[in-house]
């Protein structure tokens, strides 16, 4: 299984939510920040081979309804804005 990684496409500060896209395969999601960092196992799956893997830990709590953290990291996400 392979996880999103979304990096912000649109800052509206006055709205707490956002758009997201993932710089893999380029799917939008218009949710908070909070809500990208605690992903359900249906939204948080990429089926782009590039995309990364998640942590054999987030793994099994994703598996036992727990949320997967699909925001990319500052660096990843900063060059691969289009």
């Amino acid at each position: 299984m392979r996880k999103h990684a979304f990096v912000k496409v649109d800052c509206n500060c006055l709205r707490r939510a956002t758009n997201f896209k993932c710089k893999h395969c380029g799917v939008m999601e218009y949710r908070s920040e909070r809500e990208i960092r605690n992903l359900p196992l249906s939204l948080a799956r990429c089926g782009d081979a590039g995309a990364p893997a998640p942590s054999p830990e987030e793994k099994l709590r994703g598996m036992f309804g727990g949320g997967f953290d699909c925001l990319a990291t500052g660096e990843e996400g900063e060059d691969s804005q289009e």
